[in-house]
Order: C-alpha cells, then structure tokens, then sequence
C-alpha cells in the first residue's frame, strides 16, 4: 500500500519529535503493509516555516536512516498544505510542494470548521497551474458532515478528495466516521491515507481502514484507493475517477463551484 499523506518526518511539525520516534513509525508502516510513504508535513499554516528544501534534505536524511536501520520503506517529498489565497503564486514561485515533486498533484487542508467561500476560485487558479487539488480529511470538515454536497461541487470541479484511515476505524468519533463512510459509498472518496503523526493515537496504519473500504465497496474500488490510484500520483500521471453517485432525486449541480466564485470575484 501507498500512504501519500504522513508527517514522518522528525522536528519539522507536529510530527515525531525525533528520528528514533520517526524509525519505529516506520517500522509500524511497514509491519501494516506500507511499501511508501510521501512525507507532508504542514505549510501554510501559519505555525511552521517549512520550505521545500527543508523538505528534501530530511528526506534524503531520513532514507539515510532507512537503509542503515534496514527498513524496507521509500520516503518521498510532500507537504500538506493549508488553502490560502497566496496558494497559485507559491506554486508559480515553487515555494509549496506537491506530492512527489511532480508537479501534479496537491494536498490542501481545509480549515476544520466552515469550506472558505473563495475556495472556488483558488482551487481553479491552481487547475490553471496544471496541479490537481487533492482534498484532505474533507469528512473532519463540519461544513462538509453537514453538507457532503460541497464536497460533490469541488469534485465536479476536477478535484479530488482524501480521507484518513483513522476516520474510517472511528478514531475522530462518530459523526466523522459516519461521514468517511458516506463519501465512500458516494465515490467522493478516492484516495485514503494516514495522516500520522506519532507512533501512539495516530500511527501510520492502513490495513484495518483498507479491510473496512473492501466491505463497504468491495475489493476492486478498494485497490485502485488503496494502490492503484496513489501510484499513478506518485508517477505525475492523471487519472479519471467515476462520477459520484447522487440521490436521484437530487439535481446535479456541475457548475456551482464555478457559479459561487464568479459571484465573489
């Protein structure tokens, strides 16, 4: 399996305090089934001033360690990276990283509690770029468990959405648990990963989340989330996901993200 979002990177964020804390993370990804890990921590947060470069070096120092601790485990860059309306012109300038260096994909971070009402705009600034936004943990977003129908418009809107397996086990409680099932069973769903941060409460553990998705939308879905999908990520390469499935009672809305921002340009 393919974890794109994990802060494993040691003293950068909120993640392990230490190399030896981020080493037994690792060993614990493993031991689950990991085969790669994209390393995100957080930028644009306004707490940590993380650069790509400071990025690249600890992952080069963190594979280091790998290979001397004999830990069969292939880091790569990334980051999380929080919205914020500066977001095209960083990319433009390289100062925020997408997922592998590739220049393809991005994880954005929304704010926990409300889905920014420019958030329209920026997510096409950034298609304008040539980056697919990737949403992160839309189902911890309140906004989104009261309305999963603005996640639907981001997604008609070329975007795509990731959840986090400690969601899915009921970790986050649940309403979040609720809300990760019903964007799965929508197709709004489409890529899962950990989001850890420690080796206690938030490890880096897919396989308990991966045997729930199979369950819930069986094994073919499964593995392209949980595999299939990712790699084509970390390989820069486009992929369609199927439409997801509405109420039939309910009108689709394709061009209401656009409508929204055009309103408030």
């Amino acid at each position: 399996m393919i974890d794109l979002h994990c802060h494993i990177l040691p003293g950068l964020d909120d993640g392990p305090p230490s190399l030896d804390i981020a080493l037994k993370m690792c060993d614990i990804a493993v031991e689950d089934g990991i085969s790669t890990i994209v390393a995100t921590p957080h930028m644009l947060n306004g707490m940590f001033n993380i650069t790509p470069q400071l990025v690249f070096d600890h992952v080069a120092e963190m594979s280091e360690a790998l290979d001397k601790a004999s830990i069969p485990l292939t880091i790569l860059p990334g980051a999380d990276v929080h919205v914020d309306s500066g977001l095209p012109d960083y990319l433009t300038r390289g100062d925020v990283l997408t997922l592998a260096d590739q220049h393809r994909h991005i994880l954005l971070e929304l704010p926990q509690d409300i889905v920014p009402r420019e958030l329209g705009g920026l997510l096409f600034q950034v298609q304008l770029k040539g980056v697919i936004p990737i949403i992160t943990h839309p189902e911890r977003n309140i906004e989104i468990q009261q309305n999963p129908g603005l996640l639907n418009d981001m997604i008609q809107a070329n975007s795509l959405a990731q959840i986090t397996a400690d969601s899915i086990v009921g970790v986050f409680g649940s309403r979040v648990q609720e809300c990760a099932i019903k964007l799965l069973q929508s197709r709004m769903a489409h890529l899962v990963a950990t989001d850890a941060h420690n080796i206690e409460h938030r490890a880096p553990r897919l396989s308990q989340a991966r045997k729930i998705v199979e369950e819930t939308i069986g094994p073919e879905e499964t593995t392209r989330i949980f595999s299939q999908w990712p790699a084509m990520i970390l390989a820069g390469k486009h992929f369609e996901p199927p439409d997801p499935l509405m109420d039939r009672h309910e009108p689709r809305k394709k061009k209401r993200f656009w409508d929204r921002f055009l309103s408030y340009a």
